[in-house]
């Protein structure tokens, strides 16, 4: 019989800038990580660091989702053609 390890702890990342860079703001423990995508680099936030420096953006699991909904409904060109426009 084998002993089935805990499930992780739901982790929630938003995308942000920090000091004009942009990427990744996440808590996985006890330290608020900055992610930066294009180099690879994970910067370790103060508290003080995240209230001055750093602007959210929005979750990244809901703009995931809107992207997934736009791309099922054909891409961004096909949701732009298709705009009703206001008449009058």
């Amino acid at each position: 019989m084998q002993t089935v390890p805990a499930p992780a702890q739901n982790v929630k990342a938003y995308h942000c800038t920090y000091l004009g860079l942009s990427g990744i703001l996440a808590k996985p423990t006890s330290h608020v990580l900055f992610l930066e995508p294009k180099s690879g680099a994970v910067v370790t936030l103060s508290p003080e660091d995240v209230l001055r420096d750093v602007v959210v953006n929005g979750e990244v699991g809901e703009t995931m989702a809107q992207y997934v909904a736009d791309m099922a409904a054909g891409g961004y060109a096909k949701i732009a053609c298709q705009r009703q426009m206001g008449v009058s």
